[in-house]
């Protein structure tokens, strides 16, 4: 009697193994027959064949899901457009850009200091400093003018005065050129002297600015790209950004004293920054040579440009 117990769970146990060994034979079938093969687990040293593979599956892919074939299709053709419709859009906005840059441009004024009218020639030292600056001025008007969205004007182009048929009072008349043609900046070049005859032992490149609140600062970050420029591409010393007021002058309407500078003061009252660039000392023996030579003196001018390019953010225009 008590093996009949024994003799039934061996019978189920019996009965479990052979229908688990008849579902895998099921199973072992439909896998070669390859009915139930949705993902063929392959080598990955066998690219070739994962390729052929992947692409059988999709060609069924494709052939038992024809709806959602053609709504990848459609969503594709969505998504062509947009990404067209985003170009055309960008597009239209960077032309909007440049347009807007050719319409509203910087406007800068280059002053090459002094003319032969109001002269500053020094023969004893060898050179004349109205045409040093023109020839400076020159220089950086046409390096300006390799770049984007600004316009560049010139108080004089030759020796003579830009005076505005005030006469003497050439400053009135070239900041007011300045203030006809709209200016955002007023760039006045110059060179230095000490006046106490040669030599000097002074040297170097300085930049003067307003103490007007409303451009100081920004004034002083122009003068400071500039020197950087200058003094990396010439070989002048950097006196830095400068001011210098006169109380006689009077005040202006932020309580600051006047520049000392009438020429800066003057820019103030027409609404515009006003700065002066005095690049090198014509009575200090070392300055004086590189002021005697011609291709310095381009130099300076690219360098003048190139700071007030990187102030401004200005980019070189595209070749043409």
């Amino acid at each position: 009697m008590e093996k009949e117990p024994h003799n039934r769970v061996r019978n189920i146990l019996l009965g479990v193994i052979g229908l688990l060994l008849l579902i895998l034979g099921i199973v072992i079938g439909l896998i070669i027959a390859g009915v139930i093969s949705d993902r063929p687990l392959i080598s990955e040293s066998n690219g070739a064949e994962t390729e052929s593979m992947a692409a059988a599956d999709s060609d069924e892919t494709k052939a038992d899901t024809d709806e959602p074939a053609e709504t990848d299709t459609e969503t594709a053709g969505q998504s062509s457009a947009e990404a067209q419709s985003s170009t055309e859009a960008q597009s239209s906005t960077e032309a909007q850009s440049d347009t807007a840059a050719q319409e509203d441009p910087i406007r800068i004024v280059l002053d090459p200091g002094h003319d032969d009218y109001c002269s500053r020639n020094h023969p004893d030292l060898g050179v004349n400093e109205q045409d040093l600056n023109l020839k400076i001025a020159l220089a950086c008007k046409a390096e300006l003018e390799t770049y984007e969205g600004v316009e560049v004007f010139l108080t004089r182009e030759d020796g003579s005065c830009p005076d505005n048929g005030q006469g003497s009072d050439d400053v009135t008349g070239r900041t007011a050129y300045a203030a006809s043609v709209d200016a955002d900046l007023f760039v006045s070049l110059h060179n230095n002297a000490t006046g106490l005859g040669y030599p000097s032992e002074a040297n170097g490149a300085e930049v003067y600015i307003t103490v007007y609140s409303k451009f100081t600062d920004e004034s002083r970050k122009l003068g400071e790209s500039i020197l950087s420029e200058l003094t990396s591409q010439v070989d002048l010393a950097n006196r830095g950004v400068l001011t210098r007021v006169k109380a006689e002058k009077g005040y202006y309407d932020d309580g600051n004293v006047k520049d000392w500078y009438y020429l800066i003061s003057t820019c103030i009252d027409q609404g515009f920054p006003g700065i002066i660039i005095e690049h090198a000392f014509m009575d200090n023996p070392h300055d004086n040579e590189i002021l005697k030579d011609d291709s310095q003196l381009e130099a300076m001018g690219i360098a003048d440009a190139t700071g007030i390019a990187r102030y401004y953010g200005l980019e070189k225009k595209s070749a043409q």
